[in-house]
């Protein structure tokens, strides 16, 4: 027995497949998700609402953030600090060195002090170097103008200290020699001497 070929007009019935009993039109084939595609448009949702909500609240800040300037003082103005922030030590006032007190100068000293009338020579006293005579004559129980004359004793060479013509008088002389000294007075009148060392 030979095999047939099938007639290429005459549908071959035996190579069709069968269909199940209870069929339907073939189920159609699983669509492809889109499952990238949906994430990166969420993606790009998200970042224009974030931008939207950005713009609508960026412009209150802004005007927060001008005031906030305007409220800011200025970079020339003082502003107050804390006189001791918290964790710093106040700085310790400079000590001034005291200065040394100066030595009290030595007063003067009266080292003479005689009266008189007549011709006299006083007791001796001692200078330094710089002195001051003082002295007073008064020549009314004389009964008319009279001579005071003073020198030094006790040098080689005696010096004229006083030498007056006169009813009355007194002065202070200067002096600037010192040693050991004593005074010689020749007048007619009532006279007062004082000698006083200048330290």
């Amino acid at each position: 027995m030979t095999d047939q070929q099938p007639h290429p007009n005459i549908p071959n019935w035996a190579s069709q497949p069968r269909q199940p009993s209870g069929w339907g039109p073939a189920p159609e084939p699983p669509k492809k998700k889109h499952r990238a595609r949906n994430i990166g448009l969420g993606v790009v949702g998200a970042v224009v609402l974030i931008g939207i909500i950005g713009a609508a609240t960026g412009g209150g800040g802004k005007k927060n953030d001008d005031k906030s300037t305007a409220a800011a003082p200025s970079a020339g103005a003082t502003t107050e600090q804390p006189a001791d922030a918290p964790g710093t030590k106040a700085a310790a006032p400079a000590r001034t060195a005291a200065k040394p007190k100066p030595k009290p100068r030595p007063k003067a000293t009266t080292v003479l002090t005689e009266s008189g009338d007549g011709i006299k020579s006083t007791a001796k006293f001692h200078v330094n170097g710089d002195w001051d005579l003082h002295y007073t004559y008064d020549c009314s129980n004389f009964g008319t103008s009279g001579n005071f004359i003073v020198t030094t004793g006790g040098t080689d060479f005696p010096m004229p200290l006083a030498n007056e013509l006169g009813a009355n008088g007194s002065e202070v002389t200067h002096q600037h020699d010192g040693g050991t000294l004593y005074l010689e007075v020749n007048s007619e009148c009532s006279w007062t001497v004082k000698v006083v060392d200048i330290p």
